[in-house]
């Protein structure tokens, strides 16, 4: 049966920043230290084995794949394992009919990169992909590697189907931007709660902060993507300051799923942001604000004093784009995100961990665990991280001072067009390592990591997938986004917060999507 993921809000929980790799070595080009983690030693595999590899999960789908001697980081991997290594890497957009393909030709790959849970899942149910349950226990370091929200998102049906593809990126899309020059000349503290965030975008929007002597300045600006929902352009996460979210966040509390799109307590940050309106602390262009791009040029014009925006937005290229359009830098800060009245504090939730590895059914015992054993090595052995995650050892990153420095952005045009195909090979970076970035502002970096430890843990939600027999689901997701925006505008009071429920229930049968809610949950293990 075919599976389709539902549109959840995905937000995340990363933690703080790991230590890179630190210490000397080789500075020959092409030639990294080979790792002497018992995991990764080629004797420990006698026979070479053939390993096809079917790697959606390239970072370039174009980038040709090079020679076997100028592949450095396939050397490494054939070495370590004593393996063949043959990789496939399907153009983009076509992965899913030349997988199918390989798959109704009986040439199944030995290990295969999907892009989805669901994908996952289908070819599961589909007799295409083994069960990994009995083989993981001998893989510790590859286990710890990934959180259990990520491990949870690879079971299925009681199973261990999938091993995580690779780390999604949380704390840096998500950060809570302030016109810092703005506070000191209103002579005013960062905002820590809720109410004086309130009252920073009051003074913002009253008292000319940019001192042009005009009524031209507002506090804050969102938007909502031209589906008409809330989620990442900022109104979002002031309602994250009340511990919930618009659809379709799910929580389990109390053995019991929580949905905290209809949550008494998402009564209370639509009240707060409709204060906001009534203020007039909110920038009236929001409602055309439908597009990143949008948001970024309110940014960059400075009539706006809080927003939410990437935390890249710091440098260099987009400092230049401030002064373009402004005339002038604005000393933009990236902050910590409020503590809310239930003790929330949340830049995002950490985002689910859709992609994942599978191995063929075909393979056998010994080939399962010489794939489980090359994800180990690749996953999780320090010495050869940086040439995966970074590239080539000389050209994309070398030792300074004694630390791993990454020089991607220092590479002229010609070069990185010359090594794209490291790009193959770079699914082991961690999605909280600022290194790997290559960050040329310290105060991003800083803000990247700062922000890491108010990434929330991943919603069970997200584990649900859609309910063919649900034939009002899209209308219903339609209806909660429209009212959430009336509630938040008032165009229609929260006096009608109850009638909204009983909508809900009566015309959009949400008893029918809580029902699956359940069955699901309690399919997953989540509930009892």
């Amino acid at each position: 049966m075919q599976r389709t993921k539902l549109s959840f809000t995905v937000l995340a929980a990363v933690v703080a920043l790991g230590t890179l790799l630190s210490g000397c070595g080789d500075q020959e080009v092409g030639k990294p230290t080979t790792s002497s983690s018992p995991q990764s030693e080629a004797n420990k595999f006698a026979k070479k084995v053939k390993i096809s590899m079917f790697n959606q999960g390239t970072f370039n789908a174009a980038a040709p794949i090079p020679p076997r001697d100028e592949d450095i980081q396939r050397q490494m991997l054939e070495k370590a394992m004593n393996i063949d290594l043959d990789m496939m890497i399907p153009q983009a957009g076509q992965a899913t009919t030349k997988l199918n393909t390989l798959i109704a030709g009986g040439d199944i790959p030995d290990l295969i990169f999907l892009k989805s849970r669901s994908d996952l899942a289908q070819y599961y149910d589909q007799g295409v992909l083994a069960d990994l349950t009995p083989y993981l226990d001998q893989f510790t370091e590859l286990q710890k590697r990934f959180g259990k929200d990520s491990w949870d998102a690879m079971s299925y049906l009681g199973k261990t189907i999938g091993v995580p593809g690779y780390d999604n990126v949380n704390g840096i899309s998500r950060s809570f931007f302030i016109r810092n020059d703005w506070l000191k000349k209103l002579n005013m503290k960062v905002p820590t709660t809720p109410d004086e965030l309130f009252e920073v975008m009051k003074a913002f929007t009253e008292k000319d902060p940019d001192g042009n002597g005009k009524n031209d300045t507002y506090g804050f600006i969102g938007g909502m993507n031209k589906e008409g929902n809330l989620q990442t352009y900022g109104f979002d996460s002031l309602m994250w300051m009340f511990g919930v979210n618009p659809p379709s966040a799910i929580e389990v509390i109390d053995n019991k799923p929580v949905y905290l799109f209809i949550d008494p307590k998402m009564k209370e940050a639509l009240a707060y942001i409709n204060k906001m309106m009534a203020a007039k602390v909110v920038d009236p262009d929001w409602v055309t604000m439908n597009t990143p791009d949008l948001l970024d040029q309110k940014l960059f014009k400075g009539k706006v004093g809080f927003m939410i925006r990437d935390a890249r937005r710091l440098e260099p290229d987009y400092q230049q784009k401030m002064k373009e359009i402004s005339g002038e830098v604005p000393e933009w800060i990236v902050i910590p995100p409020m503590k809310g009245p239930y003790g929330d504090q949340i830049v995002e939730r950490k985002s689910f961990q859709g992609n994942s590895w599978a191995i063929s059914k075909k393979a056998d015992k010994d080939k399962i665990i010489r794939i489980l054993s090359m994800l180990e090595y690749l996953f999780t052995d320090k010495e050869a991280y940086p040439n995966f995650a970074y590239g080539i050892k000389g050209i994309h990153w070398d030792i300074v001072d004694g630390k791993v420095k990454n020089k991607t952005s220092e590479l002229s045009k010609e070069m990185k067009e010359k090594y794209l195909w490291v790009d193959h090979y770079r699914m082991p970076r961690r999605g909280d390592d600022a290194e790997y970035f290559s960050f040329q502002n310290p105060k991003t970096a800083e803000a990247f990591t700062n922000n890491q430890q108010y990434v929330g843990p991943t919603l069970p939600g997200n584990l649900l997938t859609a309910d063919p027999s649900d034939t009002l689901a899209a209308d219903r997701t339609r209806f909660i986004n429209e009212s959430l925006v009336k509630f938040m505008t008032g165009k229609d009071p929260l006096t009608n917060w109850d009638n909204f429920l009983k909508t809900l229930d009566t015309k959009f049968d949400m008893q029918k999507y809580k029902d699956t809610t359940i069955k699901q949950f309690k399919e997953a293990g989540l509930i009892k």
